[in-house]
């Protein structure tokens, strides 16, 4: 089990506070390996602090995603959200054929070639 590294949740929020104004005056975007080497930690006794100060740590996750989302070296934050929070990019497709949820695998071999060329037909059509 990993230790305790803050005597209370007030010192690991001030902690992270003073971390993230030192990111701001140097222009870096915070993440949680800067934070660990700023407070002189492991990555898994940052990770323990959820154990400790749930509510704090889940905030200090939270300010950090928003960090991110906001930082102004966009490819690095995409990179970090993508990584660390789960971001996807979204892909959007627009489908003109309206009847392609249509089940023909219940009709006979001739009705199903005849109903996919008017289903092909009707839609080269519009």
């Amino acid at each position: 089990m990993s230790k305790r590294a803050f005597k209370d949740a007030q010192e690991f929020k001030d902690k992270f506070t003073e971390y993230t104004e030192e990111c701001t005056i140097k222009e870096k975007l915070p993440n949680i390996a800067g934070f660990c080497w700023y407070c002189d930690i492991h990555r898994d006794t940052f990770y323990a602090q959820e154990e400790y100060y749930s509510d704090t740590f889940k905030k200090i996750q939270s300010a950090l995603e928003d960090c991110a989302i906001n930082h102004k070296a966009t490819s690095m934050g995409i990179f970090y959200l993508k990584n660390k929070f789960g971001y996807v990019d979204k892909v959007e497709t627009s489908n003109t054929n309206h009847n392609v949820n249509e089940d023909v695998t219940e009709l006979s071999s001739e009705d199903r070639k005849t109903r996919i060329k008017e289903l092909m037909a009707k839609n080269k059509n519009g």
